[in-house]
């Protein structure tokens, strides 16, 4: 490929992205503007997708997810936090997870699993948590600075036995939306 048609695929790329984030804006503030019957005409992925866009939106003030999460009604909480979760561990892990941010929602992951009904994931987590003697209250054991601290996290856990096990459990994201849908106007 030539220079000139490298840089002309570039540029092409670029303004893509821009239409995308563009787009992207846009159908937020639509979900953001939405009232509880418009939101119910929506599809499930159309809700899911503007529950997750509603919830950034709640949590944008905050500088600090903790303080973002009590700001929350009920059903707000559950849904961030079992959103939160389930991204964490679908990108990395349990173990991204646990030294992450989000992972403020380790103590109420329990609770919030058993409100959207996911009980087998609910029973894995438990389990995981009991059988190594994790306080999900104080993750500080899981503070990190580097890529090879991380490294051994992974090696004093058996995270991929976790990881394998919840990705063979029915996607939180179908418990999600039927709890989006359930509990539409607290969202």
């Amino acid at each position: 490929m030539s220079f000139f048609s490298r840089i002309k695929e570039f540029f092409s790329r670029k303004r893509q992205i821009g239409e995308f984030i563009k787009a992207e804006t846009e159908r937020t503030a639509q979900y953001l503007a939405m009232n509880t019957e418009e939101l119910s005409a929506l599809s499930d992925d159309e809700l899911f997708s503007a529950a997750i866009s509603r919830m950034a939106s709640l949590l944008d003030p905050f500088d600090d997810y903790e303080r973002g999460l009590d700001s929350m009604n009920e059903s707000q909480r559950v849904f961030s936090s079992v959103n939160w979760f389930d991204s964490e561990v679908n990108n990395g892990g349990l173990c991204q997870y646990f030294v992450n941010s989000s992972r403020v929602t380790a103590p109420l992951i329990s609770d919030c699993l058993g409100k959207i009904g996911a009980n087998e994931h609910k029973k894995l987590y438990d389990g995981f948590i009991k059988r190594n003697g994790i306080d999900t209250k104080d993750l500080s054991a899981f503070d990190i600075d580097e890529l090879s601290e991380f490294e051994e996290k992974n090696k004093m856990y058996p995270f991929d036995e976790f990881d394998d096990a919840f990705y063979e459990l029915e996607p939180l994201e179908s418990f999600l939306k039927k709890y989006a849908r359930d509990h539409i106007e607290d969202l």
